[in-house]
């Protein structure tokens, strides 16, 4: 495995970034030349914007015919990688929401130079670290979604406000470990369990975004979309309600780890993925 650091890529213009942590488009957007991240990623469409079409890689993420084997790279800054049980439960649960054939693996790639606790994270700094470390598809029939997990903290985290995860691009995932380890250790007794669930279900959440959740790059069978708060559900019964890419669904996960059921994907959601899926 190789250290990154940051390069001298063009520097990206600032974006105003705000509500929700998932920034979709309605078209692919320019890639750089080296194939890495598009560096306009973060670019959220316009308020009279129709919903979007099924994407081409939502459809690869999902369909065994279109690519039979999906890989999660991950590459993260040394000691702050997640949990073996949070990446374990992670594939279990793709396991059972999306057809490949050749299995999905987490893939540890590149190991990221450290910036330390107290760096913010622009995200034009995660758009030009996400185009340079990511390794695209490698193999025919193999699909790949790119994971960062860092240490340090979103620049737009300000008056309470916490980012816990944010994806871009269609497949790209940023994870703020230090960020979820200061929300969920809170608690003094159930803190290890909770920060194992929270990095799972934080990551799941964003992974739902991935795939085209909430009318993301996948078509709603049935609306279900919160008009407040993005591509977000409307549902708090569900992993992709709004709260739970930030500080306060550690509450909600934590209550409902003491009550033995954790948030998942809703019915609205996952007829919204069985309609792609299964075609």
């Amino acid at each position: 495995m190789k250290i990154l650091a940051l390069n001298n890529l063009a520097i990206l213009p600032a974006l105003l970034l705000t509500g929700c942590f998932l920034f979709p488009e309605d078209d692919p957007p320019p890639r750089p030349a080296d194939g890495g991240a598009p560096l306009d990623a973060f670019t959220e469409p316009g308020p009279d914007a129709g919903p979007p079409e099924t994407h081409p890689r939502n459809e690869r993420y999902l369909r065994g015919d279109l690519a039979q084997r999906l890989v999660i790279e991950l590459d993260y800054v040394p000691g702050h990688e997640p949990l073996a049980g949070a990446e374990a439960d992670l594939v279990a649960r793709l396991e059972t929401l999306v057809d490949k054939p050749a299995g999905i693996e987490i893939v540890r790639s590149d190991r990221l130079s450290p910036r330390g606790s107290d760096h913010a994270w622009t995200h034009e700094e995660l758009g030009r670290l996400a185009a340079e470390s990511f390794d695209d598809d490698p193999t025919p029939g193999t699909v790949v979604l790119h994971v960062l997990w860092v240490d340090g903290h979103d620049a737009g985290d300000a008056g309470g406000g916490v980012t816990l995860g944010l994806a871009f691009g269609h497949q790209f995932i940023v994870m703020f470990q230090e960020s979820l380890q200061r929300a969920c250790q809170s608690d003094p007794i159930l803190g290890a369990d909770v920060c194992r669930e929270a990095q799972y279900l934080v990551w799941l959440h964003e992974v739902g975004h991935t795939l085209g959740l909430v009318d993301n790059g996948l078509d709603m069978v049935t609306p279900h979309r919160d008009a407040d708060h993005g591509r977000h559900d409307e549902s708090d019964e569900c992993i992709m309600y709004w709260a739970f890419e930030s500080r306060s669904g550690i509450s909600s996960i934590r209550e409902r780890l003491l009550g033995g059921s954790l948030p998942d994907f809703d019915a609205n959601c996952l007829a919204d993925v069985a309609r792609v899926r299964d075609r």
